[in-house]
């Protein structure tokens, strides 16, 4: 097999929608190929993260550790985020602060700022190291400071603005710590219109949910997202899309949402899976209009 061949392998493996246990053979193979062909980190990532749809996750993380042993970035990242989450079951802060801190001296911006956050945290919720809210702090501001402005929609912006607007908020700065959550709203909702990926959901409603600490719901100008200030306030919501009225209800005993004849066990389900016409909801949030309360 030559290179040329092993990639072109790879190509027609990701035009198949559903791939059998042959395509799947194939595309390890040429994988395999190309990781003892060239010594690419990015091929032996590629393999980890086949392995990982598979829930083979032992495969997984030979591939991302044998990565990581090339000096590659993306492997720090995502081993970072396994240990310090306990992905797969398996929570090891010692791990998750070496990988962080390899991938935070990467000079690879703003690529290496997924790791210099997460490393911030660790700092600040004592994980592996002795808390230090100083050593936080001037992580968290360095970030947002190499973040600004954010050039690209998987740049965690919005993860070290909402940050940087907790310290101001106790360094009494209301004001500005509003503006970055904002701004950190704004980034994220437009993340999500791409992909509605669990893990983003979970970060803007934590946006919003310390917007609305800080300023009054407005109950005459709010949004689909600002919904989840509502989330947890049985009722029921509509709103206008493309001259049609849709309903949203949210359940009294367990906060269920139901909507076009479906229900989810909470909001961030909800954003994640609700469509209309085939379009999640995510991905049109801004062609939702005329939001009303009760209705």
């Amino acid at each position: 097999m030559k290179n040329s061949v092993a990639r072109q392998m790879l190509t027609e493996y990701y035009e198949i929608s559903n791939p059998t246990e042959d395509d799947d053979f194939r595309f390890v193979e040429a994988l395999e190929y190309l990781i003892g062909s060239t010594k690419d980190p990015k091929y032996m990532c590629e393999l980890a993260w086949f392995y990982c749809s598979k829930k083979r996750f032992d495969l997984e993380i030979k591939y991302l550790e044998m990565a990581a042993e090339y000096d590659y970035l993306p492997a720090f990242e995502e081993l970072g985020y396994m240990y310090y989450y306990g992905q797969h079951g398996v929570t090891d802060y010692e791990k998750a602060f070496r990988y962080f801190s390899m991938g935070a001296e990467k000079d690879s911006m703003p690529d290496n700022l997924w790791c210099r956050y997460k490393l911030a945290d660790m700092y600040h919720n004592g994980y592996y190291v002795e808390k230090d809210e100083a050593k936080y702090r001037e992580l968290i501001e360095k970030a947002y400071e190499d973040a600004d402005p954010p050039m690209r929609l998987n740049v965690p912006f919005p993860e070290i603005a909402m940050r940087l607007a907790q310290i101001r908020v106790e360094d009494g700065d209301k004001e500005t710590a509003v503006s970055l959550l904002k701004r950190a709203k704004y980034f994220m909702a437009e993340r999500l219109s791409v992909e509605a990926f669990w893990g983003h959901i979970n970060v803007i409603g934590r946006i919003i949910r310390l917007l609305y600490d800080l300023i009054p719901f407005d109950e005459d100008d709010f949004d689909f997202y600002d919904m989840f200030y509502k989330a947890g306030m049985p009722g029921r919501y509509s709103f206008e899309y493309e001259e049609e009225r849709y309903s949203i209800e949210i359940a009294k005993e367990d906060h269920a949402v139901g909507f076009d004849g479906k229900w989810f066990r909470d909001f961030e389900e909800f954003c994640q899976k609700a469509e209309i016409n085939g379009q999640k909801l995510t991905a049109i949030y801004d062609e939702l209009y005329d939001w009303e309360i009760g209705a």
